[in-house]
């Protein structure tokens, strides 16, 4: 089993020695790639950030009192598609600095916005990037919360595994960022289909799940649903699509009977170890106990941690914070 002294990324170095000289480590993002998630690792003291594994993954740490949060860090969005900008400066508000924070408030409100507005209006490396072709989708969490949603490119499932989709189809392929969009609001003016769902949702959701099978009806209900609306679409730009996507972790069976895990991640020390992960949330084991622990592992980001052999905190089945 890998350790937070041990996980691997792919070019062998282990965390131990990322952090070897650092006092405090930072999580500062979660991403995904061929299917698995990895953790965004800041070092305090040689200023550089690297992916580790997330699952498989021993985690022993505590958060460090009087040291600063710093910032996560922001999202450039570019011809070639999203690029992490990283920043060391505190965290002010939530998890980013003040200028980081203005800028990803624009670059959200250009994206999500860019189709109401004149191309000469919109940031030229937004246009860049929402000029290639989009895809969009249905999907459906387990709590039966549904949601309406784009994608840049057609083959990466990265964005619902990114979003903790349950069960999802992508429904059109469009020409462009700007057309998906038009599409994506049709359906919410039309069908009331909402474009977020709430992290609380989908935690709920895991620890009270409707079963598959009507998760499947309610998506297909839906799709039919959007199929109908679309079809008076007429555009050499939208190819309609009937592709459905299964969360490939639903399969396994530590995703059945979780438990909230019973303290906070913002304060004391902690041990467990993340056995898979769907969107942010993290199914967890932790040692004497024999239930399986849901945690959103977004509380960990910005952080001061520390590793090494202390004593950690006890938790009781008693307490919850859901």
């Amino acid at each position: 089993m890998n350790s937070v002294y041990g996980s691997a990324d792919k070019s062998d170095r282990v965390l131990d020695q990322f952090l070897a000289e650092s006092d405090v480590f930072y999580i500062t993002g979660i991403s995904w790639n061929a299917n698995q998630p990895f953790f965004r690792v800041q070092s305090n003291s040689s200023y550089t950030s690297e992916l580790f594994p997330a699952t498989a993954t021993e985690m022993r740490f505590r958060v460090a009192s009087g040291e600063p949060r710093i910032c996560i860090g922001r999202v450039a969005r570019t011809k070639s598609g999203p690029a992490f900008k990283q920043c060391w400066s505190p965290a002010t508000k939530a998890k980013r600095c003040d200028p980081c924070q203005k800028i990803e408030n624009i670059t959200a409100a250009n994206m999500h916005q860019a189709h109401r507005m004149r191309r000469h209006q919109v940031d030229s490396e937004m246009v860049k990037y929402l000029s290639c072709p989009h895809r969009l989708y249905l999907a459906i969490f387990r709590d039966g919360s549904s949601k309406v949603g784009t994608t840049r490119g057609n083959t990466s499932d990265n964005r619902l595994l990114e979003q903790g989709a349950w069960l999802a189809n992508y429904i059109a392929l469009v020409d462009d960022g700007f057309a998906v969009r038009e599409l994506e609001d049709l359906i919410s003016r039309e069908l009331g289909v909402s474009q977020a769902v709430d992290t609380r949702k989908k935690y709920g959701g895991h620890l009270r799940p409707l079963p598959d099978r009507e998760l499947t009806e309610r998506l297909d209900l839906l799709l039919e649903a959007c199929e109908n609306l679309m079809k008076h679409e007429t555009s050499a730009s939208l190819s309609l699509l009937k592709e459905r996507w299964s969360n490939p972790h639903s399969g396994s069976g530590l995703w059945s009977g979780l438990s909230a895990y019973p303290a906070s991640l913002t304060q004391g020390s902690h041990a467990f170890t993340i056995r898979s992960m769907v969107g942010r949330l993290a199914a967890c084991t932790r040692e004497g106990f024999k239930e399986t622990f849901l945690i959103d592992t977004q509380q960990l980001l910005a952080l001061p941690l520390q590793t090494g052999e202390f004593e950690i905190s006890e938790i009781s089945m008693q307490e919850s914070l859901f």
